[in-house]
C-alpha cells in the first residue's frame, strides 16, 4: 500500500504500468508476426494517445513533463526567495522523512518492470539537467526509439531485446525525473512553510503575489523551448504539461468559453501528505494553489492559445478538492453584454506605404501612404473602441507596418490594454534591434511573409532585391528574443512545388506557424493567373499529409474547404474555430478607418471616424448575414459542411468580372457590388444531395 495517495500523486506509475501491459501485448503481436498490431501498439507507447479518458502522452510526452515539472518546481522555489532576498533555510532533517516515503513508494509501484538504482539519500546531490542536456537526452532515447522502429518495419528477430531495452531506457528517465520533480516539490513547500513562520504569512504571500506571474511565464518558456528543440509542436504543449492530472475539458465556441477540471494535482497531493503525517500548515500548502499554480496554468494557456482570453479559478483543490479553470475568449470587462460573435482576430492597414513591389498586393500599396489615415491619436482611440467589443488578436499590417513611425507607440497602447498585439510584416526593416523593441513594446506573434526558398525567386515575386535574405534575418532575429513568428506563403503557379521546402526552411529558422495562402484576385492580385480549383484542393490534402514531418502548426488562408479535407483525414482540428471567419469572429480596418469583412473584401460597412466599432460591429446587415449559415446560396447553402466552412466569401465576391471593372487594382472599400453570399466558386467538392440548376434544367 503506498504511503501518499495513488491517485493524486502517482499517475506517472498508473501511465508506465499500462505502457508495459502494451509492450506485452506488442510483444505478442510479433510472436504472432502480426506486426501492423505491433507497430501500433509501439506507437502508441512511445508518442501517446491523444484525445478521450485514455489519453496518454506517451513515454516522450511524460518525459518532457516531468523535466519540465523539476524545472518548475526547483525555480518557484528560488524566485521566491530571490524576491524576498533571503538564503533558503534548512529543511534537511524533516525532507530525508518526507521522500523517504515517496521513494518507498516508487520502488514499490514499478518493481514488477523494473529495478530503482537511485540512492534517496542522495537524490540532492543529482544535478539537475540543463536545457541543453534535455535535449541531448531525449535526442539520443528518440535515435534509439527509431532504431527500434526499423528493425519492427525490416521484421528482425532482434526486434523484441531492441523494444525491451528501449522502454526500460525511457521508464529509467521518467522516473528519475518524477523523483527529482518530488524532491524539489517538498523541499519547496518546507522552505515555504519555514518562511512562513519566520516572516508571517501576509509577508510571504504578498511576495508571492508580486512574483507570479514573471515566474509562470518563465517556467514555461522553459518547457516550450525544450519541447520545441526537440521536435514536438508547439499546440502539443498543453496536453504534455497536464500529463500527469485527471482532467475534464469542455471547450465550445457558442459561447466563446470553457472549463478545465483537475480531479488530482500531484503537487496537492504532496503537500497534503505533509500536512496529515507531518503537520504543515494548510494555510502555507494553500499558497501554492492560490499564486503559483494559477500563474503556470495562465502561462501556459498563453504559449498554446492564439488568441487573448481571460482565466478565472473559481475552485482550488486545496479548499473545493477539485482544481477548476473557466476561461473566456477575447473578454473584455468593458463590453456590455454577452455575445456569441465578437472579433477574436482583426487585422489593422495601418498604412499603404510600403518598401517592396509584391505582385500580388490585395490593397495595392505604394511608395507613399495615403493622405487620411488614421492619426496615432485616431489609432487609439480605434484600439478603445475595439476594447468595447472584446480583445482580439490585432494584426498592424500594411503596406509595411514598419514604415510608420508611431507603430512602436500603438503597439505599447493595446498591449497595455489587454489586446494581443500582432504584425504583419516583409520583414525588410526588422534587425536584431528592431526584434528586442518590438518585444519590449509588447508585441506577441509577428508573421513574415516567405514565397520561396529561393532567394532570387522570392526577390522577383516581392519586387526588391535582398527581399528575400532581410526576411529570413527577421525571422531569426525574432525569434532570439521570444517572438512567436508566423511564415505566410502565397501559393502561385511559380511555387506550387516548393512548400515542403520552404516549410523546411521555417522550420530551420526557429518558425513555428505557417500560414498557407491561396490568391484572391483583389488588388493587384487581378493580374495574376491563380491555379486551378482542383490544384488548390491537392495542395491542402499534400501539405496536410506532410504536417507530420514538421514542427510547424499549419493552416490554410482563404481556402477555407481545408476544413472539411481535414476532417476527412481525421485530424485533430481543435487547433481552428471555422473555415471563413469573415463577419464572424474577424474583419477589417483600412488605413482610413473603414471596416470590410475581410481584408480582400473590399464591402465598406462603415467608417470609424463616423460611427462606433460597436455600432458596425453588430448592427452592419452584412456582418449579420455573414453569422448565418442559412444565407449561403447555391451549393455552399446545400453544403453539409457550411458549419465548419462556409466557403470563401471574398472569392465567391471577387470572381466576377463586373467586381474586377469596378475595382480593378484599387481595392478601395465601397458598397457592396455584387453577391458576397453566393457560392465559392474554387471549391471542386459537391454537396451531397444537390444538384446545380443547369443539372436540374437538363434532365428535365
Amino acid at each position: 500500500m503506498a504511503n501518499f495517495d495513488v491517485r493524486q500523486c502517482h499517475k506517472w506509475a498508473q501511465l508506465l504500468d499500462e505502457r508495459k501491459v502494451k509492450l506485452d501485448h506488442a510483444l505478442d503481436a510479433i510472436e504472432k508476426q502480426d506486426f501492423d498490431s505491433a507497430k501500433k501498439l509501439v506507437s502508441q507507447i512511445f508518442a501517446g494517445v491523444m484525445g478521450g479518458k485514455q489519453a496518454d502522452p506517451g513515454m516522450a510526452g511524460s518525459l518532457l513533463y516531468h523535466m519540465a515539472m523539476v524545472t518548475k518546481m526547483e525555480s518557484e522555489t528560488q524566485v521566491l526567495l530571490d524576491k524576498l532576498d533571503i538564503s533558503p533555510p534548512d529543511v534537511s532533517t524533516l525532507l530525508t522523512k518526507i521522500y523517504g516515503e515517496f521513494y518507498a513508494d516508487a520502488q514499490e509501484l514499478v518493481k514488477e518492470f523494473m529495478l530503482l538504482n537511485f540512492d534517496s539519500q542522495k537524490i540532492a546531490l543529482i544535478k539537475r539537467p540543463s536545457s541543453e542536456e534535455k535535449i541531448e537526452l531525449f535526442n539520443k532515447l528518440k535515435e534509439q526509439q527509431k532504431k527500434a522502429e526499423t528493425l519492427l518495419s525490416n521484421k528482425d528477430t532482434k526486434t523484441e531485446q531492441a523494444l525491451e531495452k528501449l522502454f526500460g531506457d525511457w521508464a529509467e528517465q521518467v522516473i528519475l525525473m518524477r523523483l527529482l520533480q518530488e524532491y524539489e516539490t517538498i523541499r519547496g513547500l518546507l522552505i515555504l512553510s519555514e518562511l512562513v513562520k519566520t516572516l508571517g504569512l501576509e509577508t510571504v504571500e504578498t511576495a508571492m503575489e508580486q512574483v507570479q506571474d514573471k515566474f509562470g511565464q518563465e517556467t514555461v518558456n522553459i518547457a516550450l523551448d525544450v519541447t520545441l528543440k526537440v521536435g514536438m509542436r508547439r499546440e502539443k504543449l498543453q496536453a504534455v504539461m497536464l500529463s500527469d492530472h485527471f482532467i475534464n475539458m469542455n471547450m465550445g465556441m457558442e459561447n466563446l468559453d470553457g472549463k478545465m477540471e483537475f480531479l488530482n494535482c500531484p503537487i496537492y497531493g504532496s503537500h497534503r501528505f505533509a500536512e496529515e503525517k507531518y503537520g504543515v500548515d494548510p494555510k502555507t500548502t494553500a499558497l501554492f494553489c492560490r499564486h503559483f499554480c494559477f500563474a503556470h496554468a495562465k502561462a501556459m494557456l498563453d504559449t498554446v492559445l492564439p488568441f487573448p482570453f481571460t482565466l478565472w479559478q473559481p475552485k482550488r483543490l486545496a479548499s473545493e478538492g477539485i482544481c477548476e479553470y473557466y476561461l473566456k475568449l477575447a473578454y473584455s470587462p468593458q463590453a456590455q453584454k454577452t455575445e456569441r460573435f465578437v472579433p477574436l482576430v482583426m487585422s489593422w492597414n495601418v498604412t499603404r506605404e510600403c518598401n517592396l513591389k509584391c505582385s500580388h498586393c490585395y490593397l495595392n500599396a505604394d511608395e507613399k501612404k495615403l493622405s487620411n489615415e488614421l492619426s496615432t491619436q485616431e489609432g487609439k482611440q480605434l484600439m478603445d473602441q475595439i476594447h468595447e467589443v472584446s480583445r482580439p488578436l490585432l494584426v498592424l499590417s500594411g503596406g509595411e507596418p514598419m514604415l510608420r513611425p508611431d507603430i512602436f507607440e500603438l503597439i505599447e497602447y493595446g498591449a497595455k490594454k489587454g489586446i494581443k498585439m500582432g504584425l504583419g510584416s516583409n520583414g525588410y526593416l526588422i534587425d536584431d534591434a528592431v526584434a528586442k523593441k518590438l518585444k519590449t513594446s509588447g508585441i506577441a506573434t509577428v508573421s513574415i511573409s516567405l514565397d520561396s526558398h529561393i532567394s532570387a525567386q522570392h526577390d522577383e515575386f516581392r519586387g526588391v532585391d535582398n527581399a528575400w535574405e532581410r526576411a529570413v534575418n527577421a525571422c531569426k532575429s525574432l525569434r532570439k528574443n521570444n517572438v512567436l513568428v508566423q511564415v505566410n506563403t502565397t501559393l502561385t503557379h511559380e511555387n506550387y512545388n516548393q512548400i515542403d521546402d520552404i516549410m523546411s526552411l521555417a522550420e530551420s529558422i526557429g518558425v513555428e506557424n505557417f500560414h498557407l495562402f491561396f490568391l484572391v484576385p483583389t488588388g493587384r492580385g487581378t493580374k495574376l493567373t491563380d491555379i486551378s480549383p482542383q490544384k488548390y484542393e491537392n495542395m491542402i490534402t499534400t501539405t496536410f499529409a506532410k504536417v507530420h514531418r514538421h514542427r510547424l502548426n499549419v493552416r490554410p488562408s482563404c481556402a477555407p474547404q481545408f476544413m472539411r479535407i481535414a476532417q476527412g483525414m481525421n485530424m485533430d482540428m481543435r487547433q481552428w474555430i471555422r473555415g471563413c471567419i469573415a463577419g464572424m469572429y474577424y474583419c477589417r480596418i483600412y488605413p482610413n478607418g473603414d471596416v470590410t469583412p475581410c481584408p480582400y473584401m473590399p464591402i465598406k460597412l462603415g467608417n470609424v471616424r463616423e460611427q462606433s466599432f460597436k455600432d458596425i460591429w453588430f448592427n452592419s446587415e452584412i456582418f449579420k448575414n455573414l453569422r448565418n449559415p442559412n444565407c449561403l446560396k447555391g451549393k455552399c447553402g446545400a453544403c453539409e459542411y457550411k458549419i465548419q466552412c462556409g466557403g470563401c466569401r471574398a472569392r465567391a465576391y471577387g470572381l466576377s468580372s463586373d467586381f474586377i471593372d469596378y475595382c480593378g487594382d484599387l481595392h478601395v472599400p465601397s458598397e457592396q457590388k455584387k453577391d458576397y453570399l453566393a457560392e465559392d466558386p474554387w471549391c471542386v467538392y459537391q454537396p451531397k444531395n444537390y444538384l446545380p440548376l443547369s443539372k436540374i434544367s437538363t434532365e428535365s
